[in-house]
């Protein structure tokens, strides 16, 4: 026979059982999009302090020719992570403003990053298209293959550890990875190719080509008060002049990678000057923002007030190079990497 209490249980188990499995079903769920979906580009702080580094290029390379001479000189330099830092991929940025772009100007890029990948030995390295156009406002990001490729790597790094990512072009692309995930703030470093800078007044100037093609993204970078934020002004990368001969004389002849470096000089219509008809120097921008990171004895970082327009906060700017150190060093890696490889 079965009592008032036993008759109580029984008919109430079921929905008790229902509650608890909807109970752990909802909670299952909330930790899937929580730690697994949402943390997938957050910061998961699994790169140690003491792990290898890693850094990315975002490069707008179909531009101009010194985007070309800095991923060259990135790879030579990359050991995978043997006594360096490691090259993680190479991202592709837009150009808009050249009177040379197309309206496809980062797929420009990715297919000139591709094939320097592939005449450097490492076709496995990654490669991945960024936006094609500017950010349209600061609260809506451009996704991309190149953005969510920076949220990946991003996911990896750490405070202690961060991911640092050269900007060589605008900055869309990883401001559109900040929009997309705000977090990855906190775990990278970006150090930006960009703006005059007078060392006198203190004063920047922002009427700069990378500047002007997405002037949206880098202020939204700038007033990100938890994102580290180093940069190479135009005013200190401008002294580093290397010389047409130093490119024939420096690289081993007859290389395919020395042959496409010549080839670019050569054929790309320096729009903007008609000085130095004869193309017999070239300012490598780009190059002197790696050659920094690379070797810091042969520049000066300063810590100093970031432009008035934007956060009331301080940021680091170069102010001075080496320059004949650093194509010393530069023409040394390179062409060493070249002896390496057919």
């Amino acid at each position: 026979m079965v009592n008032q209490s036993q008759l109580t249980i029984k008919r109430t188990l079921p929905a008790l059982l229902a509650i608890v499995v909807g109970l752990f079903t909802i909670a299952g769920i909330a930790y899937f999009f929580n730690n697994i979906v949402g943390d997938r580009y957050a910061s998961t702080g699994d790169r140690a302090p003491d792990a290898t580094q890693e850094y990315l290029i975002d490069a707008d390379t179909a531009n101009e020719i010194d985007d070309l001479f800095a991923i060259v000189g990135a790879i030579a330099q990359d050991d995978r992570g043997e006594t360096g830092p490691v090259l993680a991929g190479i991202t592709a940025a837009q150009f808009h403003t050249s009177p040379l772009a197309s309206a496809t100007s980062a797929d420009e890029s990715q297919a000139l990053n591709e094939r320097i990948v592939r005449l450097m030995g490492r076709p496995a390295l990654r490669t991945l298209v960024g936006s094609n156009r500017p950010l349209a406002d600061a609260k809506t990001p451009n996704r991309s293959p190149a953005a969510t490729f920076i949220l990946e790597r991003a996911s990896l790094a750490s405070k202690q550890n961060k991911l640092q990512i050269f900007v060589l072009g605008p900055c869309t692309n990883v401001a559109s990875a900040l929009l997309l995930n705000p977090k990855i703030a906190e775990v990278i470093h970006v150090r930006y190719l960009g703006f005059w800078y007078n060392a006198e007044t203190g004063v920047y100037d922002k009427k700069e080509f990378n500047t002007g093609n997405d002037s949206i993204a880098l202020n939204l970078l700038l007033n990100n008060p938890k994102l580290e934020f180093t940069v190479m002004t135009a005013t200190t990368s401008e002294a580093l002049q290397m010389s047409r001969a130093d490119l024939n004389e420096r690289l081993p002849q007859g290389h395919p990678v020395t042959k496409m470096l010549q080839r670019r000089w050569d054929t790309f219509d320096r729009w903007w000057t008609d000085e130095d008809a004869n193309k017999q120097h070239w300012t490598m921008w780009d190059v002197a923002s790696l050659e920094a990171w690379f070797e810091p004895d042969l520049a000066t970082l300063s810590e100093l007030p970031a432009p008035a327009d934007n956060l009331d906060r301080n940021i680091k700017v170069y102010t001075a190079i080496d320059s004949a150190a650093m194509l010393d060093r530069y023409f040394s890696v390179v062409s060493d990497y070249l002896e390496t490889v057919e």
